[in-house]
């Protein structure tokens, strides 16, 4: 990633819009921010991390809200735009911080927005415009996530320094991002998900075995075999169990074929038992239904002489039923006639009433027929009203619009009176206003002195108490350092002393094996004329002198630690005091009492600044009121001069309509009252005219129509007279030809259809019963011809015993049939489960292995993720000794630490620090401040160094430093210096905040940041 513009409006110490474009570097890749304490140049860091990740750059500033710039404008909103390039490609994030306007009770909408350059033009880079969608999109674009972007890439003040002193978790955590580790990390998840899974399948399979063994009670009969002895144990053999089975299955095998032999033969008896039960119940059924048919054929032969007078009944019936139709004809024929009459009388009277009705309706049109010349009268009169009616309605719309036009100038003249008023009011509010704004000017003069006065009083305070805390800890030191140094002359004493022992003891052993004439093993001479003399001291090994030079070797490491810890307090305290001397700070002073001081001044003039404010904006609210009132009073006295012209010119056309209306008609409502009334005179007569015309119309109508309908009914009755007499003659007729001498006789033997079929039906099923029975009769005769009936009672009882017998031999036959399937059944389960829950088991534990080996469940504590990452930083850990030997003058090197965490944390990721001064390795959290900046900036730049030789990973083009320098000493520095310039050559840019003179010095790009006397900040590139 590489920033090009940084736009921050609102934000921190930048009150307005604040670009910090850094194309102005130009060729310069190295450059650094330079600026007073609180000027803001921390915030250029926080504006980036905030418009990449939506936090600032170091944990002490998690408060988004509190980015928002103190000096900003109300109506300003708190917004940082970056635009960078990465991959080759260009793109811009935009973020707003939401905050709540004065007299709000809802903070504004925050914005999160993301955006791509193709073409020219910016266009989304995202579906949503959202903080999640933004964030994710931003992370797979970096390849980092805000605490790793501030362990690598951005490095804020104490922040960058924990990547070296980081736990494995964390290391593995930001190098599984870099270096795109996850799938390693997702084979461990999916052999989690196997493991389990195997486990509950292996469960599962060993639940269903145990669940087959407790079916045995279930489905097999107890009894002294092998089986229910193992099942008693509490950890039956598996190969006994299917043996025990087998036996089971071979005995219940054995008892079904016995049970069923005595069930096949006992089930053979029982049916030629029942056959023969069946063929007496047949005989005996046979005689009874040989008495049952003979008593039903006497009842028949009784009856036969009732069925003979039916027969004849129905004979008279069918003659008398041939004349039906014909008397139907005759009853039709007269009903006919006799609506044909009842019609003929209607109509006779109905024309009389026709007739009477139209000598009324001709007099009462004679009547209204004289009454023309009135109805003409009348509409005379209406016109005439009607064609005054405009001119009575224009008069009404007249006086309404001159009351109208009266109320409005009374109601200017009353405002033009209120207004005036008003501004009165208002010409003396802004004077007294504009007498309190210069007071507040006038008592707000020393503010921005008192600003300044502020943030030196707070440098100072802060100066001085650092200043303290160091002449503490160079106290503690001091002390630290005497024992050090006390102990390392003790134990230097105790090793010389313990040394010379040992060598005097060797040159009375090597005295003793001395012989003239032999060369001596130290000079080579064959003389020996000195020979040390004496007995050998107490007895010193070399083990001693070992022991006691390693815990020499230990004191004077802690001494030489000591020693420098209390070098480097020292030069802090020199640098403080240099900076003290500077200022001329008098440390008898309270400085704190004095900031608390000038922090209850400025706040009160603050409020002061923030009322004059407030009273500004007032007083000009108040002026362009007093404006907009001027201009509308201006309005009111034209429209006031209008409106009476308007008025006189309305009121004389009114007066001169007047004079041509009838004084009574003037008013519309009289006006429209003798139209209504006129026209309902009109109305009323016109009304009656046409009714009585209409009525003659309709009564003339009725007489034509009965006289006709009289002539039409009198002829339809003589010709139904006529046809009723023919009708008549022909039934007469016909009784005759069917042998009745007369209609009563006729009458007397006619049946129904209904009955006549009854009669019919009976008559049939009689002689149809009587052949059956007659039938059945001699077919049972020959049945039972030579046959006795039996008594079955007998055989009834032996046959339900041996159905008895032959179900419960079934039954036990069954039973044992069962026990029989059971017990294979139990046998193929048993096996089946104990082979699949073997197999099982064993995938389960080689999963369960592999599982353990990959997460780092082993000596190590090192998983296969880890062990792939090893690689990566051994290289990161060359490539930071590279500059590490050089800053510290080959005393350190960084190494991969093989020792375990503790508590069972995983392990494998943890860097030590080897000292070429004492030869010892040593945890990186023993190191000096500088000592850590040192080995932190070589870290970082060495893993910059190895993600940069991966194509396709993380590119990273820009680091940013954030202070530190201050802890090392001027070799160290220089040192440090030369490093950063030598990283220019990669074409990484680096930015670097910095008070070090020496820093500013060799840079020729400087940011500078500077605190107007506003109390805002501006920002400017420098090139030397």
């Amino acid at each position: 990633m590489k920033p090009i513009t940084l736009t921050m409006t609102a934000f921190g110490p930048y009150k307005d819009k604040e670009i910090v474009d850094f194309r102005d570097l130009k060729d310069h890749r190295l450059f650094v921010i330079s600026g007073k304490t609180g000027a803001g140049k921390t915030t250029i860091f926080d504006g980036i991390c905030f418009a990449l990740y939506g936090q600032a750059s170091g944990e002490d500033r998690t408060d988004t809200k509190a980015l928002r710039s103190q000096f900003a404008d109300d109506e300003i909103q708190t917004t940082v735009e970056l635009t960078f390039d990465i991959h080759k490609r260009r793109f811009r994030v935009v973020r707003q911080i939401p905050y709540r306007k004065k007299g709000n009770k809802s903070d504004t909408l925050g914005r999160c927005e993301l955006f791509e350059e193709k073409d020219g033009q910016f266009i989304p880079a995202v579906d949503r415009q959202i903080v999640t969608e933004v964030n994710d999109k931003i992370e797979q674009l970096l390849g980092f996530t805000h605490a790793q972007f501030s362990q690598i890439m951005m490095l804020p003040q104490g922040e960058f320094r924990k990547f070296l002193t980081s736990d494995t978790a964390n290391k593995e955590a930001i190098m599984r991002k870099i270096f795109k580790t996850e799938p390693y990390q997702k084979i461990v998840e999916r052999l989690k998900v196997k493991k389990e899974k195997a486990n509950v399948e292996y469960l599962r399979e060993k639940q269903m075995s145990d669940a087959v063994l407790h079916q045995i009670p279930a489905k097999l009969p107890a009894r002294d075999s092998l089986i229910f002895t193992k099942l008693q144990s509490e950890y039956p053999n598996y190969y006994q169990l299917v043996l025990g089975l087998q036996q089971e299955h071979a005995h219940h095998e054995t008892q079904s074929k016995e049970t069923h032999k005595e069930y096949t033969r006992l089930y053979t008896f029982h049916n030629e038992k029942q056959q023969a039960l069946h063929d007496a119940r047949s005989i005996n059924e046979q005689f009874t239904k040989l008495l049952q048919r003979q008593n039903e054929l006497d009842g028949l032969q009784a009856k036969q002489l009732e069925m003979k007078s039916l027969e004849q009944q129905l004979q008279q019936a069918e003659r008398a039923a041939r004349l039906e139709d014909v008397e139907h004809q005759v009853k039709t024929n007269q009903i006919e006639w006799q609506k044909k009459e009842r019609s003929y009388s209607d109509a006779v009277t109905f024309l009389a009433d026709a007739e009477e009705k139209l000598v009324s309706a001709q007099a009462s049109y004679n009547v209204e027929l004289a009454k023309e010349s009135e109805r003409n009268e009348v509409k005379e009169q209406l016109l005439t009203l009607h064609n005054l009616l405009p001119t009575v309605s224009g008069l009404t719309a007249q006086r309404q619009v001159l009351e109208s036009l009266k109320n409005t100038v009374d109601q200017v003249e009353k405002s033009l009176l209120v207004n005036q008023q008003s501004s009165t009011q208002q010409k003396e509010s802004i004077i007294v206003q504009k007498n309190e704004i210069k007071e507040l000017e006038t008592s707000l003069e020393e503010y921005e002195q008192l600003l300044d006065q502020l943030a030196i009083s707070k440098a100072i305070a802060k100066l001085v108490a650092s200043y303290s805390q160091q002449l503490a800890q160079r106290q503690e030191l001091e002390a630290q350092y005497e024992t050090a140094k006390q102990q390392v002359g003790h134990y230097t004493d105790a090793y010389q002393a313990l040394e010379n022992r040992w060598i005097s003891n060797q040159a009375v052993v090597l005295a003793a094996s001395l012989h003239d004439g032999e060369s001596c093993p130290v000079c080579g001479s064959i003389d020996h004329p000195a020979k040390a003399g004496g007995v050998e001291a107490e007895h010193v090994s070399k083990q001693q002198i070992d022991t006691a030079k390693l815990e020499l070797t230990n004191k004077e490491q802690i001494f030489h630690t000591k020693q420098a810890e209390l070098q480097q307090v020292q030069q802090r305290i020199e640098l403080i005091e240099a900076e003290l001397k500077e200022h001329q700070v008098d440390l008898h002073r309270d400085y704190q009492k004095e900031h608390v001081e000038l922090m209850e001044k400025v706040a009160v003039l603050r409020n002061k600044r923030e009322l004059l404010k407030q009273k500004k904006e007032k007083i000009n609210e108040a002026e362009k009121s007093m404006e907009e009132l001027t201009e509308e009073m201006k309005k009111l006295e034209l429209q006031r001069n209008e409106s009476k012209g308007e008025l006189a010119t309305k009121r004389a056309l009114y007066n001169y309509a007047l004079t041509k209306i009838p004084e009574n008609l003037q008013e519309l409502s009289a006006l429209q009252q003798q139209i209504a009334s006129k026209e309902t005179t009109s109305q009323k007569l016109e009304s009656a005219w046409k009714a009585v015309q209409q009525n003659l119309q309709d009564a003339s109508t009725e007489v034509t129509k009965w006289e006709s309908r009289e002539v039409l009914e009198k002829k339809s009755l003589a010709d139904m007279k006529e046809k009723l007499d023919q009708s008549s003659a022909f039934f007469s007729k016909r009784l005759t030809e069917e042998g009745f001498t007369s209609e009563e006789k006729y009458i007397q033997v006619k049946l129904s259809t209904s009955k006549r079929q009854a009669i019919q039906q009976q008559l049939q099923v009689f002689a149809q019963t009587l052949h059956t029975l007659k039938s059945s009769i001699e077919e049972l005769k020959k049945t039972v011809e030579g046959k006795q009936p039996t008594d079955i009672e007998i055989i009834e009882q032996q046959v339900e015993a041996l159905k008895t017998q032959y179900e419960e031999a079934f039954a036990q036959y069954n039973q044992s049939k069962a026990w029989e399937q059971a017990a294979q059944d139990l046998h193929n389960e048993l096996e089946t489960s104990k082979s699949k829950e073997a197999e099982l088991e064993k995938t389960y534990g080689k999963i369960a292995n592999l599982y353990d080996i990959v997460r780092g469940q082993n000596h190590l504590k090192i998983s296969f993720e880890r062990y792939i990452q090893i690689e990566y930083l051994e290289r990161i850990i060359q490539a930071a000794n590279i500059r590490l030997r050089d800053l510290s003058n080959g005393q350190y090197e960084l190494v991969r630490s093989d020792r375990q965490e503790t508590r069972g944390k995983q392990s494998g990721l943890g860097i030590d620090v080897h000292d070429a001064y004492t030869g010892q390795t040593r945890d990186v959290k023993t190191l000096s401040g500088g000592e850590k900046f040192n080995a932190s900036l070589c870290l970082a730049l060495g893993m910059a160094d190895v993600i940069q030789s991966f194509q396709g990973a993380v590119r990273m083009e820009t680091m940013f430093i954030d202070e530190g320098f201050g802890a090392l000493d001027e070799e160290a520095i220089q040192k440090a210096i030369d490093t950063l310039i030598a990283l220019q050559q990669s074409g990484r840019m680096i930015g670097i905040i910095s008070h070090i003179d020496e820093m500013k010095e060799a840079i020729p790009a400087t940011l500078q940041v500077t605190k107007l006397k506003e109390g805002y900040s501006k920002t400017k590139f420098v090139l030397t």
